[in-house]
């Protein structure tokens, strides 16, 4: 498979979606092409040390070796350009999955592009959350999708729920025999969910000034926590499972007193 990144040249390929990678690829022997695509100036062999040093953290750095060879870095100027994205799909040497390592509008730009594309038979779409800008969004950018690759071809991705102490309140509620039988509205006063920041922007203040803190962390990361946190048990640990548990627990919740303003603020240091 060729995983092709669009957006590579920001925090988030660096920090998370190439350490990833690795860890996924040090458990499962898979023969992948990582291919970059960004406005960034970088050379192949940029990009390459930049797999290797991501696979460093997580595996020996050697690991990556076998990858390196077909790694390739493709300096785009637009990505919402049908011709340039033909030009992109055209560099990957297997089927390809699309991540849209990228901001909301410019992720639905992209997919109303690729409906001049011919894509290849099989091709995925991996799309980082935020997952548009608002329900009304969200719901355009679904059927957008719908146009171009079937439902199960698509993935909408919270790296926050890869973490190991998110995963870790599964195991912890419903895999602990102390815990799991007390874990309930009858035995407990309340839950505070405190996620404490010490990253800086690193590289993100483009998309702060348009999104900001609560939408980056409220909307999507915490929320989901909050849905692991209240859920019921699933029957089974599988996706749709969980999916269905989390809108569950989501549409069962509502702001304090149904007053968005006077109970949402952000605490500063």
């Amino acid at each position: 498979m060729s995983i092709l990144i669009l957006g590579a040249g920001g925090d988030l390929t660096k920090r998370l979606l190439l350490p990833g990678l690795a860890s996924l690829l040090s458990v499962h022997d898979y023969d992948v092409q990582v291919l970059g695509a960004a406005r960034e100036e970088r050379t192949d062999e940029e990009w390459r040390q930049l797999i290797r040093e991501s696979f460093g953290q997580i595996t020996d750095p050697a690991d990556a070796d076998r990858y390196l060879e077909s790694a390739r870095y493709i300096i785009t100027a637009d990505v919402t350009d049908a011709d340039q994205l033909g030009e992109l799909l055209a560099a990957c040497d297997h089927t390809p999955i699309i991540y849209f390592a990228l901001p909301p509008a410019v992720t639905a730009k992209v997919c109303a592009a690729l409906r001049q594309v011919d894509l290849p038979e099989g091709t995925r779409f991996a799309l980082e959350k935020p997952f548009g800008t608002d329900l009304k969004s969200a719901r355009a950018l679904n059927r957008l999708i719908a146009q171009l690759v079937p439902e199960e071809q698509v993935f909408r991705i919270d790296h926050f729920l890869g973490m190991s102490m998110v995963l870790n309140i599964l195991g912890l509620r419903f895999a602990n025999q102390f815990f799991e039988p007390i874990w309930n509205g009858r035995r407990i006063e309340r839950v505070e969910i405190v996620y404490d920041e010490t990253l800086g922007l690193e590289g993100r203040g483009g998309y702060y000034d348009h999104a900001g803190a609560l939408i980056d962390m409220l909307q999507s990361h915490l929320l989901e926590v909050l849905a692991l946190v209240a859920m019921e048990q699933p029957p089974r640990l599988n996706e749709v499972e969980l999916r269905s548990n989390a809108a569950q627990v989501l549409r069962a919740t509502h702001v304090w007193d149904d007053d968005p303003v006077a109970s949402s603020r952000l605490r500063t240091p």
